[in-house]
């Protein structure tokens, strides 16, 4: 743009110069030539000859009044050159330093720099239209993917709600399906131990009935009657526990035993799509946290936190006595403790329901404090080094999600990663698949 104007001035200067000095000269030729017209009007007159020596001057007279015109024309834009070469000075000055802030911007946008040479300010303002075009076209580009980025959290949120609402649907049709089990459980119990008691009855009844014939032939009626009673309280007894017993068997088939089955069948399955629920939702709201609990730097943590992971980082090398020693030396001079440390299985960064539960309880205890947690996550030396880390600052995230569900209001939490490591057990793999949670005192 500084060229263009450097040139426009120039050629402005030269236009407002050049005609000046023809308009001169022409005017001089023209009164030289108008002298001229009477003498070369008599003598044509009076002589051909004459006439044509004159029309010979004049054409002589014009060209050297051109080439006057033209020495005037370049000792004009010679002194106007060296008169506005200071201009020219700045200008070029100026031109330098856009070019040099167009060149920087162009390499942070990953285009190449402009020519060296500036000589058509028109093909340069081209180019940079046509850069801008471009930058355009990126910053649309980009607000397009962060549109479609934010629809994607909308739905992972709509999903996860969406799911938080089947899981309370799922609990509650697991406690109605237990309610009725344990009812006929306690059915089916009941219904043993009558059926254990029939039997019972009809081995007394068979049994005196055995006596009464025996003593069928004897003159003893005192021991006919009081057998022929037993007998009769027997079969009363007996009587009424099979009533008992096709009361139940009544009710038995009234909810049939294939509904019972398919009732417990459906509630396996309905604990086994609970149980994925439940981690899908732990996985999803790890992934959602993610950006406000992960930690990439120490620089961006709080001041204790800050100190509590520089002092981790190096105790790398230290065995399990000099770990505990530091542990305890931690503990006193900066307040801080571990309250949990969390197992893993092998490549994965899931935490059982069981697990959660001994976090809320550790976590209920600690309500009234005001307490930083740091979440430290760690992975075993097997595998590659990047995938390690990317594990362990996954465990991390996980567990750091749960603590900021359970945790007071006024109770911060965080999670950083220190990937492989063997510093809990050089030979055992799942001792150092583990996060430790620290409680620091503010």
């Amino acid at each position: 743009m500084e060229t263009e104007k450097a040139q426009d001035s120039s050629n402005a200067q030269t236009n407002n110069t050049g005609p000046n000095a023809p308009n001169g000269l022409i005017a001089e030729a023209q009164a030289v030539i108008d002298s001229s017209k009477p003498s070369a009007t008599a003598e044509a007159h009076g002589s051909q000859t004459r006439s044509s020596l004159i029309t010979t001057s004049l054409i002589s007279l014009i060209v050297f009044l051109l080439f006057v015109m033209l020495m005037l024309s370049i000792s004009s834009k010679s002194s106007q050159s060296l008169g506005g070469s200071e201009g020219l000075t700045a200008l070029e000055l100026n031109n330098d330093q856009l070019r040099a802030k167009a060149n920087a911007e162009r390499a942070r946008n990953g285009l190449p720099p402009l020519p060296p040479s500036s000589a058509s300010a028109f093909t340069t303002a081209e180019r940079l239209r046509k850069d801008a075009k471009s930058l355009a076209s990126l910053a649309s580009n980009w607000e397009a993917e962060l549109e479609t980025k934010n629809a994607t959290i909308a739905e992972l949120q709509a999903q996860q709600a969406s799911r938080d609402e089947m899981t309370k649907f799922l609990y509650s049709q697991i406690a109605t399906l237990k309610n009725q089990a344990t009812e006929s459980a306690g059915a089916a119990s009941q219904l043993v131990i009558l059926s254990e008691e029939l039997k019972t009855a009809n081995d007394q009844i068979e049994r005196y009935r055995i006596q009464l014939g025996e003593l069928q032939g004897r003159p003893s009626n005192d021991q006919l009657s009081d057998i022929r009673k037993q007998l009769n309280e027997s079969l009363s007894k007996n009587g009424k526990l099979q009533l008992q017993i096709d009361d139940l068997l009544k009710a038995a088939n009234s909810t049939n035993s294939k509904i019972y089955d398919e009732a417990l069948t459906e509630i396996e399955n309905l604990r086994g799509d609970n149980h994925k629920q439940r981690y899908e939702v732990q996985r999803l709201r790890a992934e959602l946290d993610h950006p406000a609990l992960f930690i990439k730097s120490d620089k961006d943590l709080p001041a204790e936190a800050a100190r509590l992971y520089a002092k981790l980082t190096t105790l790398e090398d230290a065995d399990q006595k000099q770990l505990g020693a530091a542990y305890e030396d931690i503990r006193k001079t900066m307040n801080a403790q571990i309250i949990h440390r969390q197992t893993f299985t092998k490549g994965s960064s899931r935490i059982t329901f069981d697990r959660e539960k001994i976090i809320q309880d550790i976590l209920d205890k600690r309500q009234d404090r005001k307490s930083l947690f740091l979440v430290i996550g760690y992975a075993s030396v097997s595998g590659k080094a990047d995938s390690n880390r990317e594990l362990s600052a996954k465990r991390a995230t996980t567990v750091a999600s749960i603590v900021n569900i359970l945790k007071a209001d006024d109770q911060q939490v965080k999670a950083v990663y220190l990937g492989e490591t063997k510093r809990f057990s050089p030979d055992t793999e799942i001792e150092n698949q583990i996060c430790e949670i620290w409680e620091i005192k503010i």
